[in-house]
């Protein structure tokens, strides 16, 4: 792969990237349900499609309702269909070919890959339509929105556990890694690609002073971007480190950035003494008070 193709495929400008990746993303919300909830093929079948729906596209659902937008669920007609193709080629094809195929290692790096592709560029448009929403009132602190369009587009990745788990389950162990990367691609993108303060002056002449690369700043923080996402991907997976895996957890404080596992609880140990044995003077003194009350009721009776 050359430069040029790199970069059309990180930024998700060659041709049928829009295909390629609403398909992988309906395949990953597909497959995740039929090796999990639905392993045994006993959910009906409406529940198994709307649930792999909503792991796939629950961002995209219900994030663009915080700003009174329409969704792309309701807005894009490849979503939607594309959710109907991955379920058929997961459930419907006969002898599980189509499952099977999808489950070999290959098969489940290009998902993933794409995947991460239409994450990743869900989180640059959804900075960006927050931006271009607040941009003309700004605090009188700074000229730029800040919060606004890095929290819109963080919040993209967690709405469909916010959906299934609940916030309180989907919180309850710390920053989701979801949320911690959200927060890192958006925030690097905004200040640099958004930004007319001072950090984003500052951020685009530092890339373009030190940075031996002759590229426009915000390309370059968004090819960085993107590449992240896809080697942390591939990293999750359960053939490498594991969907715990997180190159943040070292660097950030682990009572805020915990990882989304629930974390194992101690086994208590409960120490039980041994039974007392009893000895031979322990039996002479039993049997001595016994014969002494005897002889204290006998004298009450002869009394």
């Amino acid at each position: 792969m050359n430069f040029p193709t790199a970069i059309e495929y990180l930024t998700a400008s060659f041709a049928l990237a829009p295909e390629f990746q609403n398909l992988t993303m309906a395949i990953q919300g597909a497959m995740t349900v039929r090796n999990g909830p639905n392993k045994e093929k006993k959910m009906a079948g409406f529940h198994a499609f709307c649930q792999g729906l909503v792991l796939a596209y629950g961002g995209g659902l219900l994030t663009p309702l915080w700003m009174g937008r329409p969704t792309p669920m309701l807005g894009n007609d490849l979503c939607f269909a594309f959710c109907l193709i991955a379920y058929s080629l997961v459930n419907f094809i006969p002898l599980d070919i189509g499952y099977s195929v999808l489950n070999t290692f290959p098969a489940r790096v290009l998902t993933v890959m794409g995947a991460q592709l239409f994450r990743n560029r869900g989180l640059i448009t959804f900075v960006n339509i927050a931006y271009e929403a607040f941009k003309d009132n700004p605090s009188k602190y700074y000229p730029t929105p800040v919060f606004g369009p890095i929290l819109n587009a963080a919040i993209l990745g967690n709405m469909g556990s916010f959906f299934f788990n609940g916030f309180h389950a989907h919180l309850q162990n710390g920053m989701p890694w979801a949320f911690q990367n959200g927060l890192f691609i958006a925030t690097t993108y905004h200040f640099t690609a958004n930004d007319k303060g001072p950090i984003g002056e500052f951020m685009r002449e530092m890339i373009s002073t030190y940075v031996p690369i002759d590229m426009d700043p915000v390309l370059l923080v968004t090819l960085m971007g993107s590449i992240f996402m896809q080697i942390v991907g591939i990293l999750q997976m359960p053939d490498f480190f594991g969907p715990t895996f997180n190159p943040f957890k070292i660097l950030l404080n682990p009572i805020i950035f915990a990882s989304s596992t629930p974390k194992k609880q101690k086994k208590k140990i409960t120490v039980v003494a041994p039974p007392v044995q009893e000895t031979t003077q322990t039996k002479k003194s039993v049997s001595k008070k016994k014969n002494q009350k005897k002889k204290a009721t006998k004298k009450k009776k002869l009394q």
